[in-house]
């Protein structure tokens, strides 16, 4: 892990002020953050709309939910990229992805990059992650500004690790007066979906044997399309009946459910040890998952709001219970946690601070700002005004969120001018981030990189074949 460089020309660039008087400089002792502390909980690939307080009809999230009935909760937030790697970059830096550059999983995050964390570091945070999965491995340079990086390097890796291994922390830091950033994440609800079965949900079914015991190594790279799902270390294609997504999106239900358990007690626990008064505590996703709505069931290819709308729900002691329709973005986060903190913005972050909103300074009128969203495949998407439009190298659509949040109706060959208006609002903004980016290549000569490279070749490869999964032999049922 690097040493954070605290030279005088980085704090300089980094501003701090107290609340509602004039900015200072980072090195300035008068100009003190706050005392809070600071807990973002990461729930991989929970899709907003599978939450019960965002209107799912099964109880899949009690906990969740007693969270956001003392918390402010958007419910249009949108993640900068269906894809984890690519998600937190945007999350950690508060810069869309053509912007930092980690757009593909041969790159890695620059030390020229200035993070959350260690912002908040140079402010005396004392920093920690505990995260899980390939794409957080430490190589990806997401590290920068932890003291504490603690990553389970395996797809299946669970809450039931991370969260009590950060409640520890915390627990630690705060029986030494030492205010604290805490990043928690838990792959709970990812394929394959290994977590206890409970049978919540999944009762039934008469499914395809194989769906039952889907291996990591299958998980990592593999299509689901238009009900077909190829299974890449078989090469085998199984096609999927009406029970066989039931199954699927019962089991995400009953991941949903099962990590729900899991951050109430770690809740439960921040409130046991009295922290819950002087922490700023966040709930959301990198991403959420397909699940079929639009023919996908993973989330990698997939730019509709199936993977891109994700929960966020802050709470900020005192400031009580809100419901926020504004659109806002994942890249919104670290600004946010800035300005509560009463620090300066970061000079090259293109989020926005929350904060009135959240403290009910500021009204909650009109869309908000636009949001932009890129996968590691090529396609692009922008919502803008109350529109969405999806761009790929072979096809453009349209939707109307306002009429159509469902993304049913393509209206990219009746509404072209709109379309043309969003496109070039599209690509001019990503040209002028990609001047900007802050990326650098894997380190080379390892396995972890080979692995990475080949990883990034296969899902470009099945994405090209989509739609058509052009493997022969088929599976048993």
């Amino acid at each position: 892990m690097k040493k954070l460089p605290v030279l005088p020309c980085l704090l300089a660039s980094v501003l701090c002020a107290l609340p509602q008087a004039p900015p200072r400089a980072a090195g300035d002792a008068a100009a003190a953050p706050s005392e809070y502390n600071i807990v973002i909980i990461v729930v991989d690939c929970l899709r907003a709309d599978h939450l019960s307080s965002y209107g799912y009809h099964r109880n899949t999230s009690p906990n969740i939910d007693a969270l956001a009935g003392e918390a402010a909760v958007f419910r249009q937030a949108v993640a900068q990229a269906p894809t984890t790697l690519l998600s937190f970059a945007s999350m950690f830096t508060s810069r869309n992805v053509t912007a930092h550059g980690v757009d593909a999983l041969d790159k890695a995050l620059s030390d020229s990059a200035l993070t959350l964390a260690e912002i908040l570091k140079i402010h005396n945070y004392k920093t920690a992650a505990f995260t899980g999965g390939l794409l957080l491995n430490p190589l990806f340079k997401l590290d920068q500004g932890f003291d504490t990086y603690y990553q389970l390097d395996f797809t299946s890796a669970s809450f039931k690790t991370t969260l009590p291994a950060a409640l520890d922390w915390a627990k630690e830091k705060s029986g030494r007066g030492e205010k604290f950033f805490l990043v928690a994440h838990g792959n709970d609800l990812h394929t394959p979906y290994v977590f206890p079965a409970s049978g919540l949900y999944d009762r039934g079914f008469k499914t395809n044997r194989r769906l039952k015991f889907i291996p990591e190594a299958e998980s990592r790279v593999f299509a689901v399309y238009k009900r077909k799902l190829l299974m890449k270390k078989a090469r085998q294609v199984i096609k999927l009946t009406d029970d066989d997504v039931n199954h699927i999106v019962a089991r995400y239900d009953e991941g949903i459910n099962y990590a729900d358990g899991l951050i109430g007690d770690f809740i439960r626990g921040l409130r046991s040890e009295k922290l819950l008064d002087r922490t700023i505590l966040i709930l959301t996703a990198d991403h959420g998952e397909g699940l079929f709505d639009h023919d996908y069931f993973f989330h990698d290819f997939n730019l509709y709001d199936d993977t891109l709308r994700v929960p966020l729900i802050i709470k900020v002691p005192g400031a009580g219970k809100k419901d926020i329709a504004r659109q806002v973005r994942l890249i919104d986060l670290m600004p946010t946690l800035l300005d509560l903190a009463g620090i300066g913005p970061a000079g090259d972050a293109q989020g926005s601070s929350l904060k009135a909103l959240l403290t009910g300074e500021g009204a909650d009128p009109g869309p908000g700002q636009d949001a932009f969203s890129e996968s590691s495949v090529g396609g692009k998407a922008l919502r803008s005004g109350g529109w969405k439009l999806i761009w790929y190298p072979k096809r453009t659509e349209l939707y109307d969120l306002q009429k159509d949040p469902g993304e049913r109706d393509d209206l990219a060959g009746t509404e072209k001018e709109t379309a043309e208006v969003l496109k070039k609002a599209l690509f001019d903004g990503l040209a002028a981030d990609e001047k900007d980016a802050l990326s650098e290549a894997l380190p080379s000569g390892g396995k972890f990189t080979a692995a990475m490279a080949r990883n990034d070749a296969e899902q470009r490869e099945l994405y090209e074949k989509l739609p058509g999964i052009n493997i022969t032999r088929e599976a048993p049922r």
